[in-house]
């Protein structure tokens, strides 16, 4: 069965300028080959990632209690409680076609939509809560209160930040490694005011008897609409990217983690437009894991995942680049905003319209 490799970023920091130019080209061959890589050893620290899942459970799990076992952790030692649902039905995201801001109910959202041409009838099984940075008063992001989950905001706040860093990273590697500019990617996207979205993803233990009826899929195949997908995921497994060489049509490759630094990195929709499908957004599920696939019955167990939305400026043009329109590769996409291509996908996402 094929695998990504994992892609040891550390290089980039630490490496020579030989280094680091065989690493530019390792990440835009693998997103050129995949539409997906893996990276390990970023500037995100694994005790960051770790505690990151700590809240995801936090804001997102139907639970009504949790409490760590070793004392570590927000609120050291303390009882988590999760969020009644009236608290988080307080600040839920609105079905429309603007930025996703707030808590999603399990099923408001259905990405067979997206990408998928038979799609009726098909439903997703996750919750998730949106939020964007501080500065983004544009689209404002919902909170629960401080006195529910004290402390949760400015983690979130933190780690989006951090998020953003290596989005624009990978970016400039991508610049070296496609043979741009400096800044002819990184102009694109938004440094202040942060726009990027954080997303918590959680997903609750569903029978395999459910998901074998064919209707319901933790997520069903699709594509981001940023630039690029940071994604964290922790240990249940189920994520998978499309195998683009096999012969099948519906084949995926399984993206199991196996570093506790490791981050997927999805190209998405607005750096297919700018590149003229020359890098194509990762097509990806969360589907049964590998391991539980010939299992008639039993219950998959939880997930839980972050992913970071790396987004064009609103007002920035993402359609293709002159570099990447050619005689042999003509023109793909037509010309339009960052806005306007989030609005296409999301509305499209909810069936409303733009």
């Amino acid at each position: 069965m094929p695998a990504l490799p994992l892609i040891d970023f550390s290089t980039f920091y630490n490496g020579s300028e030989a280094e680091r130019a065989k690493l530019a080209a390792t990440i835009t061959t693998e997103l050129q080959k995949h539409g997906a890589m893996r990276l390990i050893n970023t500037s995100i620290p694994v005790e960051t990632i770790e505690e990151g899942f700590k809240w995801v459970r936090l804001i997102c799990a139907n639970f009504s209690r949790v409490t760590p076992t070793d004392g570590s952790g927000p609120m050291q030692g303390k009882k988590f409680f999760s969020l009644p649902l009236e608290e988080k039905a307080a600040i839920p995201n609105e079905r429309n076609a603007k930025p996703q801001r707030g808590w999603s109910y399990v099923g408001s959202e259905n990405t067979s939509k997206l990408d998928m041409l038979e799609n009726n009838g098909l439903e997703d099984e996750k919750e998730h809560f949106d939020h964007s940075s501080a500065a983004d008063t544009e689209f404002p992001s919902k909170w629960p209160s401080e006195s529910s989950i004290p402390g949760y905001r400015q983690f979130m706040e933190d780690l989006l930040e951090k998020c953003h860093i290596v989005g624009r990273e990978v970016l400039e590697n991508l610049e070296q490694g496609l043979g741009l500019h400096q800044g002819e990617l990184l102009n694109r996207c938004c440094a202040s005011p942060i726009i990027d979205e954080l997303r918590m993803n959680y997903y609750n233990p569903i029978s395999i008897q459910r998901l074998n009826t064919g209707k319901y899929r933790r997520a069903w195949p699709h594509t981001d609409f940023g630039m690029i997908t940071l994604l964290f995921q922790d240990d249940a497994g189920g994520l998978e990217v499309q195998d683009r060489f096999s012969s099948k049509p519906d084949a995926f490759i399984p993206l199991l983690r196996e570093h506790p630094t490791e981050i997927n990195v999805y190209v998405s929709n607005s750096l297919e437009y700018m590149t003229n499908n020359y890098l194509k957004a990762g097509l990806h599920q969360v589907a049964t894991p590998i391991d539980m696939q010939d299992v008639a019955n039993g219950t998959l167990q939880e997930r839980q995942s972050i992913a970071c939305f790396i987004k064009p400026r609103r007002e920035v043009n993402v359609g293709p680049m002159k570099q990447f329109i050619t005689p042999e590769r003509p023109r793909v996409y037509e010309d339009l905003t960052g806005l306007e291509l989030h609005r296409v996908r999301v509305g499209k996402l909810y069936g409303v319209a733009t």
